[in-house]
């Protein structure tokens, strides 16, 4: 009887035991699954035309955090539907973006979402929701690899500026008596000769800039007192500038006058009559000038004639 009681105490040991470890397995399946029994969650389909390794399981992101996973992947009439479960609804806009991203250089992939901007209308219900085609990281390194390729044989060739430079003597050569004349200049500007050796070496320039330096702090100086002309103008007695405004006054009214037909002048400038008056007078002055040019020489004769008699 004892050990029929031992063994069946044993059994009921065992059987507990596989049922904690099956309650076990159970929680860590569900853990790793990141299913979430007890909560709400919202199914969404995606279609590409490719989706470049994208597997169940993988995550879906929003806003950088990660809202769901891929629940399923099906080719359907040349796309691929990608179906999520997400914890929280998709709002998305016009210009929204659906995009399959690299995880890491290792390999896995994640869907990013982003909704559009905040300004755009909402999407209509029943709308198709296309993503975008993803990037292939290791095509595009590849391409980066043989362009780099293409330009180290290009600089080996000699072609281009770098190749040119690391390839011909002649830009070497060029490059070594550009220095050799550059040193020269130097040496001469050190030694004083030259404009800027002088302008570097020679006191005298430096005591004539620090004396026209002075100069012109005291010219500065006077016109801040009010001193001289410019300094009356820029000073804050405005005597001066009363006189002047009082003389640009005058003469606008005189100009003004002028302009009305007032005076002489204004009469000279408006009446047309007047005009035509003067210039008939100023050519028959001329032509009386040119009778009495002509007739002189003849009054000459005749009085030196009648004289001697």
């Amino acid at each position: 009887m004892n050990k029929f009681s031992r063994e069946v105490s044993v059994e009921i040991l065992v059987g507990l035991f596989m049922f904690v470890v099956l309650i076990a397995l159970s929680v860590f399946t569900i853990v790793l699954s990141r299913e979430k029994l007890w909560s709400e969650s919202y199914q969404y389909e995606f279609i590409f035309t490719e989706v470049g390794g994208l597997r169940e399981g993988d995550g879906v992101y929003l806003r950088g955090m990660n809202v769901g996973r891929v629940k399923q992947t099906a080719l359907e009439d040349s796309r691929v539907h990608v179906y999520v479960t997400m914890d929280v609804p998709l709002q998305l806009r016009h210009g929204y973006k659906i995009e399959i991203v690299d995880a890491s250089m290792l390999g896995g992939k994640y869907l990013k979402i982003y909704e559009g901007p905040e300004d755009a209308p909402l999407l209509g219900e029943n709308v198709t929701i296309l993503g975008s085609k993803p990037v292939d990281m290791i095509a595009e390194l590849s391409e980066a690899v043989d362009g780099l390729q293409r330009m180290i044989k290009s600089v080996e060739s000699g072609q281009g500026t770098l190749g040119q430079l690391l390839n011909d003597d002649t830009m070497y050569n060029n490059m070594a008596v550009l220095a050799e004349d550059l040193k020269g200049i130097v040496g001469r500007v050190a030694e004083g000769q030259g404009t800027v050796g002088k302008l570097l070496t020679d006191e005298a320039v430096y005591n004539d800039a620090s004396a026209m330096m002075a100069n012109l702090r005291m010219v500065s100086d006077r016109i801040a007192k009010g001193e001289s002309t410019m300094g009356k103008l820029l000073s804050e007695d405005s005597e001066l500038y009363e006189n002047f405004d009082a003389t640009m006054a005058a003469a606008r009214a005189i100009a003004e006058g002028i302009n009305q037909g007032e005076g002489t002048l204004g009469l000279l400038v408006r009446d047309a009559k007047l005009y035509n008056e003067t210039t008939l007078l100023v050519e028959d002055v001329r032509a009386a000038v040119d009778d009495l040019r002509e007739a002189s020489p003849v009054t000459s004769f005749g009085s030196v004639l009648f004289g001697a008699f």
